[in-house]
């Protein structure tokens, strides 16, 4: 993707561990790549389809000048965040904080932080099969949505099916949601656990009734083996209630493992 850099900006301000580091003004440099589509801006000329470097070079400063955090790696971390919920034409950013003047004895030009930070496509599994399935559904996707941590979020239609793996009782309501967020897949998978939890979910058996079931089906094309995470969705090849949302969504959508179109996979088990 094309690059806009901002090299070596320089703000004065307070952020530090040591007492005079909060009151005593020190230099901050700040070096940022924002990764940016700029082939529509450079076809039509216009700064509306593409990132001011001006207006990032404004936020950057108000955010600097206006935190005092004890550490520089806090100040990257969120600034990184922050210009890309603030900007949202930028996919990705690499942002390095630069400390000329940090307290400490020899010589040397600068300690710093860099970090690296984007938007990464997420493809979520919502069910309900207890009380009001479409209002816990619709808690869900306002968590989601009151959230600035995700952005362009779309919900599948619902779909009624009935209990899959013998356990459940209830018929189901499902969707598919399609979002972007700037969790990693750990973080999200802690805020999707906290939305099921604030929905009344309480986990009793495997597969058994609950008012909200959210499941990551895809985070980019991340493969991850973990006894608590499994990305992508285990057996999802198999329900056609994941799959026929899902295909909704992204027909053409390639399953990293199986190496399938989310559509192919819905024909073969429709086949079958």
């Amino acid at each position: 993707m094309d690059k806009i850099i901002i090299d070596n900006f320089e703000v004065l301000a307070c952020h530090g561990v040591n007492p005079e580091e909060k009151v005593n003004k020190q230099r901050f440099v700040f070096c940022a790549v924002l990764s940016v589509d700029i082939r529509h801006a450079a076809e039509s000329d216009d700064l509306n389809m593409t990132v001011s470097y001006a207006a990032v070079k404004k936020h950057i400063q108000a955010f600097c000048e206006g935190n005092c955090f004890d550490l520089i790696e806090t100040l990257a971390a969120r600034l990184a965040d922050g210009i890309l919920k603030a900007f949202q034409l930028v996919r990705e950013i690499e942002l390095t904080v630069k400390k000329p003047d940090a307290p400490m004895s020899g010589k040397f030009d600068y300690v710093a932080v860099s970090v690296n930070r984007a938007w990464h496509r997420a493809y979520l599994a919502l069910g309900s099969n207890e009380g009001d399935r479409n209002g816990y559904l619709d808690f869900a996707l306002n968590a989601l949505k009151n959230d600035d941590s995700f952005a362009n979020i779309k919900e599948s239609k619902r779909l009624k099916t009935e209990p899959y793996g013998g356990v459940a009782t209830g018929s189901f309501l499902n969707s598919a949601v399609e979002c972007d967020t700037l969790y990693s897949p750990e973080q999200l998978l802690e805020v999707i656990q906290a939305i099921e939890l604030s929905g009344g979910r309480v986990r009793k058996e495997r597969w058994g009734n609950r008012t909200l079931d959210i499941d990551i089906l895809f985070y980019d094309d991340c493969v991850i083996e973990r006894n608590d995470l499994c990305v992508p969705h285990f057996d999802m090849e198999n329900r056609d209630f994941v799959l026929i949302p899902l295909a909704e969504l992204c027909p053409n959508k390639v399953h990293p493992l199986l190496k399938k179109r989310v559509q192919s996979m819905l024909s073969e088990l429709q086949s079958k």
